[in-house]
């Protein structure tokens, strides 16, 4: 099997469940033009359409924002995003089937990607940092006493290990916990716990129902909490233990960054856009990522979360490119890789080099 083939150029049919929302081009001369058969108006393009695939959460706020204030809809070949959450749908599957021009994921999918063979690069990070450390406010209190102590203290007031709940073992979440434990504080899990779940909310299920003590997770969970008076307390988070520490990115597939450059560059032109309203329009952010969360996320919590501490939301890549390599050291480490990956395999920071000199 080849990895990250050719997508089918045929007629596509919708996954069961998914949504795609369509982003046409319209009442232009050069839309007509490519309408036409006359080409890309970028250049004579291969695509048919430039398939994105995410999932509506803070990691990925920036195709949220262009997503809701529809700023791709400038942009040829038309764009066919795909929303992955909650449909029984993998991204790394259909990216890796090649179904997928550009993925919205977390870094440690894109390196196990990129060591197995998986044609595509790494085009724009969408945050440093991102993810907080919340424990119960008793551990908390122990661990501002204590330090890394704490876990051993923990233990012997009650008879058993600290219990952390977080993402599946080959998420960014997992990752950087061990790395926490494993490399910052230097105490393993030889008295903690670590329980893996799938999604936010099985998470915040386990906090709040007294089945976890703690957590490593990202935005809104550590905003929803507090603003619920949850008895939870953040005791650090991973940009004040991992320099440059990677979340979400954007993968892009060889034949849309390599073969299409001027596409490439479009969409990270409105990449930086988004990035621009977020830090400076928050206001107007929050109201694509409360859109995308419905009513589990009210507009005024969005745009708290947005304003954390925990996240800075950017799109240079080369910014995430140190804490790259930690999570690579520590994949190999876990097992997750049988191998490094060099960060040149899985990095392309020419198309935003371009973007800085126009």
């Amino acid at each position: 099997m080849v990895l990250g083939k050719p997508k089918n150029r045929g007629k596509q049919t919708e996954a069961a469940g998914s949504t795609r929302r369509r982003f046409l081009r319209v009442g232009s001369v050069a839309a007509t033009a490519g309408l036409a058969g006359c080409g890309s108006v970028l250049g004579g393009s291969s695509l048919d359409t430039l398939s994105v695939a995410y999932k509506p959460i803070f990691p990925f706020l920036q195709f949220l924002v262009m997503d809701e204030r529809e700023m791709l809809s400038e942009i040829s070949p038309s764009v066919e995003a795909t929303n992955f959450a909650n449909q029984g749908l993998n991204i790394v599957t259909a990216y890796s089937d090649g179904d997928v021009d550009v993925a919205f994921i977390g870094i440690t999918p894109a390196i196990r990607m990129k060591h197995k063979g998986v044609p595509g690069k790494v085009t724009a990070a969408n945050q440093t940092g991102g993810f907080a450390v919340l424990t119960s406010e008793e551990f908390a209190s122990l661990y501002d006493e204590h330090g890394a102590a704490a876990f051993e203290k923990f233990r012997s007031q009650h008879d058993r290990p600290f219990r952390f709940s977080t993402f599946p073992k080959g998420s960014v979440a997992y990752v950087l916990l061990r790395q926490w434990l494993d490399e910052e504080l230097g105490v393993g899990t030889g008295n903690v716990t670590i329980e893996n779940m799938a999604g936010l909310g099985p998470v915040r299920r386990a906090l709040l129902s007294g089945n976890a003590d703690g957590t490593l997770i990202m935005e809104p969970i550590p905003t929803v909490l507090e603003a619920r008076d949850a008895p939870f307390r953040r005791i650090t988070h991973t940009g004040e233990f991992i320099p440059d520490s990677p979340g979400g990115i954007m993968f892009m597939h060889d034949r849309v960054w390599d073969e299409n450059p001027d596409i490439a560059r479009a969409v990270l032109r409105q990449h930086r856009n988004a990035t621009a309203l977020i830090n400076d329009r928050p206001a107007e952010a929050a109201k694509s990522v409360s859109g995308a969360f419905g009513d589990r996320l009210s507009r005024t919590l969005a745009q708290q979360a947005i304003r954390s501490p925990v996240s800075n939301y950017i799109t240079d890549p080369r910014a995430i490119v140190g804490g790259t390599e930690l999570c690579v050291e520590r994949m190999h480490a876990l097992g997750q890789i049988s191998e490094t990956v060099s960060t040149d395999d899985i990095f392309e920071p020419s198309l935003y080099r371009d973007l800085k000199t126009q």
